[in-house]
């Protein structure tokens, strides 16, 4: 008989927030910390490889929630907008049930204040030196910048789990099987206040609930994301100018994230727009000259155009050699391609090709943006730029992308509802966007820094961070600028490149680990997640932590050593039915 830990977290939100309506939460780009509470627990939880249940704070009853298999329960608000009856309840269910309870001290210290018994004072703290001395692992963490929480009074029947320069900010009491713990800091504001904050919740997320735990392990991890290949941008843009990279260039590329056993991205435009001036440029497309028209779309692989008058005479821009060299790498599993809307033009390329600002205009360049809606909302769904776009990699890369990046970082959330339906795991911008069942939900943990902006802060946090550039740099700088700033990220700490195809797979799959006789069973589940391309990094917590555990993962039972790093912690690579990462045993 097994006692089932579905390291599942079930999210208590205030009215309003997470609107059941819409299918995009957040927006994308910076929101304030009191507009994203809930939004940032739920993306944390889902980063760690948890399922998440929203619950409105109005609507939940403690009671009837009784017979959930959740082992977390988070209140993402201002604690004291839950109700007396349901205070009673939770501290009836905490009594009788092994679960960890987390909030933020309220904003008054009244109704919550009997559950947790802990309240604010007056007074702030500031400081840098954060400690944890709460159960499992001890650990220490310097901010890099101050950071600030409020003074909290802690009575005889609590512990102290966490500091800052010595004052509590984490509490911690138990009730009865469960555990209540008390932040003294709004976690939003904490985790914009410096990476090391965000660390801390996760480390008291894994180590204070009841039974083993297991969660993805992310720590100093770099996704790498190329722009634009098959774009037309390059040639009709006059500030953005440049050559195609070619075979021999791809290949080098290949040789560098060979040798860091590295994979990209490659965020490809499949069509390409003519503007039909054979003065400027000739044009072939699969080795014939077609008879040009205003705005025709090629498919970019097929394209040759050599410019003649344009921004760049004497260039022949080689699509096709492109194509043959991403193919390569990809054949390899040095990378694959994701995508970049369809042409990462304006969709009404007809009236691009009449406009007489058409080479100088950037916002002619914007595929998805709102100058673009009503021209997308007036044609059928499978003239939709993503459904083009979707359907020409599908057909040239015999694959299905998992990543949405929109061009120009401009798009509508009706935009990024068709990548929904077209079952895209996740669009990055400068923050990601991760699926969570039928929507998208933007996650401000996981930035995406220009590839030329290397720093170890970026890793304080322990989620992965984007490393992004444009296939421009390599063509105007060549490929040691690329293999230099890698040189320099894993200088800053970065250990493991991935891409996003690896990120979907592992964030697309839910962790469930249970106690068993004679060890623990981690079972691995999973719905659109893509197939694993590299080892899934799953850190396991458990005392005591047994030498292999037994697995169920994509239908299959395997049986995989747990590599101990101490303290009751230990990793476990899992890999696919198909990958010659070997790390375990079929049972």
């Amino acid at each position: 008989m097994s006692q089932l830990t579905n390291n599942s977290v079930t999210l208590l939100v205030a009215s309003g927030e997470l609107p059941r309506e819409q299918r995009v939460w957040g927006t994308g780009g910076w929101l304030p910390p009191e507009d994203r509470e809930a939004l940032d627990w739920l993306t944390l939880c889902r980063l760690l490889g948890w399922d998440v249940d929203v619950q409105r704070i109005e609507e939940w009853n403690p009671h009837l929630d009784s017979g959930s298999t959740s082992d977390c329960i988070i209140l993402a608000c201002d604690p004291n907008q839950l109700g007396e009856t349901k205070i009673t309840l939770l501290a009836s269910r905490l009594t009788v049930c092994p679960l960890l309870v987390v909030a933020r001290v309220g904003a008054n210290n009244n109704k919550f204040a009997r559950l947790y018994t802990t309240a604010s004072k007056s007074g702030a703290i500031n400081g840098r030196d954060l400690s944890w001395r709460g159960p499992g692992k001890p650990r220490r963490w310097s901010c890099r910048k101050a950071f600030e929480a409020s003074s909290i009074q802690v009575d005889s029947d609590s512990e102290v789990w966490a500091t800052l320069d010595g004052e509590p900010v984490i509490v911690g009491k138990r009730l009865g099987l469960g555990v209540f713990a008390t932040l003294a800091f709004h976690p939003s504001r904490g985790r914009d206040a410096d990476g090391a904050v965000t660390s801390l919740l996760k480390h008291l997320l894994v180590w204070s609930r009841p039974g083993p735990v297991a969660w993805l392990n992310f720590e100093n991890t770099l996704v790498l994301r190329m722009d634009d290949p098959g774009g037309a941008q390059n040639v009709y843009n006059r500030g953005w100018s440049h050559p195609k990279l070619m075979e021999s260039a791809w290949a080098h590329v290949g040789a560098d994230l060979k040798q860091r056993d590295g994979r990209l991205s490659i965020a490809y435009v499949t069509g390409w727009v003519d503007d039909a001036d054979p003065g400027r440029g000739s044009l072939r497309v699969a080795g014939k000259i077609p008879a040009r028209k205003p705005g025709a779309v090629y498919d970019s692989p097929m394209v040759e155009y050599q410019d003649l008058a344009g921004h760049a005479p004497g260039t022949i821009h080689d699509y096709g050699s492109e194509y043959r060299g991403i193919q390569a790498l990809r054949q390899h599993g040095l990378a694959d391609v994701e995508l970049h809307g369809h042409t990462h033009m304006h969709p009404d390329s007809f009236c691009w090709a009449q406009a007489p600002h058409r080479y100088e205009s950037v916002s002619w360049f914007r595929e998805l943006g709102k100058p673009a809606e009503d021209y997308i909302s007036s044609v059928p769904l499978e003239q939709h730029p993503l459904t083009l776009g979707m359907s020409a990699l599908q057909y040239y890369f015999r694959t299905r992308p998992t990543a949405l990046i929109c061009p120009g970082d401009e798009w509508t959330d009706h935009a990024l509802e068709r990548a929904l339906d077209l079952k895209l795991q996740m669009v990055s911008s400068y923050y990601l966007a991760i699926r969570h069942h039928e929507r998208f939900c933007w996650a401000q943990h996981v930035c995406a820094p220009y590839l030329d902006e290397p720093a170890a802060s970026w890793f304080d946090s322990g989620l992965p961070v984007v490393g992004y550039f444009h296939d421009r740099d390599l063509a105007l700088e060549g490929v040691e600028w690329m293999s230099q700033a890698l040189d320099r990220w894993q200088e800053a700490g970065v250990t493991r490149i991935i891409d996003f195809r690896e990120l979907a797979a592992a964030i697309g799959r839910r962790l469930h680990v249970s106690e068993v006789q004679g060890g623990l069973l981690l079972k691995v589940t999973s719905k659109d997640a893509p197939p694993l391309v590299k080892p899934l990094l799953v850190s396991i917590r458990s005392n005591p932590l047994p030498s292999r555990i037994a697995v169920e993962i994509d239908g299959r039972e395997l049986l995989a050593p747990v590599y101990s790093r101490g303290d009751g912690e230990g990793l476990v690579q899992l890999s696919g039915p198909e990958s010659k990462y070997g790390t375990h045993a079929e049972i």
